[in-house]
Order: C-alpha cells, then sequence, then structure tokens
C-alpha cells in the first residue's frame, strides 16, 4: 500500500465512524446523531499591545542597539562623558587681564534680590540685601560664599548669586 491509499482509507474509516462515540454513521452524514456537531473551540479575542509598553519594548531595543554599535566600533565613551560633563564657555571663571589700568573686573547680582549675611551660613542673621545688577566690592571670593563690603560693613553672600564681567 502507498501513501495515497492509506489516506483514502483513514478518510473512509472517519467518514464511517463517529470519532466521539464509536458509533456508524447514517450514510452522507455531516455528524453523529448521538453525539451532535462538533463544538468548535473557542474563538481567541485579538491582544494588542498599550501603546506605552510598545513605546517601552522601543526604548529597550534602540538602547541595546545603540550599546551593539558602540561596543563593535570601540566608541570610547570616556571622551563622550569628559565632554557632556564639561563646565559651559559661560559658566567657567574669566581671567583678569594682568594690566588693571584698561579693565576692571565688576561683580553683580544676578537674581531679583539677594540676602547679605553676618556669616557665611543661611542660619546667619541678615544684616542687608542686593537688587538685581546691584554691583558689589568682593573683598573676598570663596566657592560657596563670598565677603563683600557694603559701604564700610563687611558682609556674606552665595557665590552663586554673583556674575562677574570685565569693563
Amino acid at each position: 500500500m502507498n501513501l495515497e491509499e492509506i489516506s483514502k482509507r483513514q478518510n473512509a474509516l472517519i467518514k464511517e465512524y463517529c470519532i466521539s462515540c464509536n458509533k456508524s454513521l447514517p450514510p452522507d452524514a455531516a455528524f453523529c446523531e448521538y453525539c451532535g456537531p462538533p463544538i468548535l473551540p473557542e474563538e481567541i479575542p485579538e491582544s494588542r499591545t498599550p501603546f506605552w509598553k510598545a513605546m517601552v519594548k522601543i526604548a529597550l531595543l534602540t538602547v541595546v542597539f545603540v550599546m551593539i554599535v558602540a561596543y563593535k566600533s570601540e566608541w570610547d565613551y570616556r571622551d563622550f562623558l569628559d565632554k557632556a560633563l564639561e563646565t559651559p564657555a559661560a559658566e567657567q571663571t574669566q581671567e583678569v587681564p594682568e594690566d588693571d589700568t584698561d579693565y576692571q573686573l565688576i561683580h553683580y547680582v544676578n537674581v531679583s534680590f539677594a540676602n547679605i549675611r553676618e556669616q557665611p551660613s543661611k542660619k546667619s542673621k541678615i544684616i542687608g540685601g542686593a537688587g538685581k545688577g546691584e554691583r558689589l566690592v568682593i573683598l573676598e571670593k570663596g566657592e560657596h560664599w563670598s565677603q563683600v563690603d557694603m559701604g564700610g560693613k563687611k558682609g556674606w553672600i552665595a557665590t552663586r548669586l554673583l556674575s562677574s564681567s570685565i569693563e
């Protein structure tokens, strides 16, 4: 027997007997009169991925792709980080020229109002104030606090509240 004959026999057996109860089927019957029509499997609802989940997956795939490209191209990330963390030119300290006769370093307040305190601390007593653009004479400039002269009276102001320019 070849494969075609076996397949015809199996089809004939299926058409003659019910698969569920093994009773013989009436001629040209579509289903068994005892078992009834076959129950179709339930339709599986179509599932969709929510938009935010799709975006997260895309972002993760993008990160993995960039990492692979960076690894394969032997990208030096240290140089990139050095440039990214570098202080912008506007925030870099300005150099004062050697010849003081032509230029002066002017310090002024860069916020609407700044408190001037007795000591270099936020908890220190406020002894005065300065408005935006007001020029101050700096006696001692530190990283966080600068000592200023207010008409003979000394006080402290937060250095981040000051800007400098050369005139």
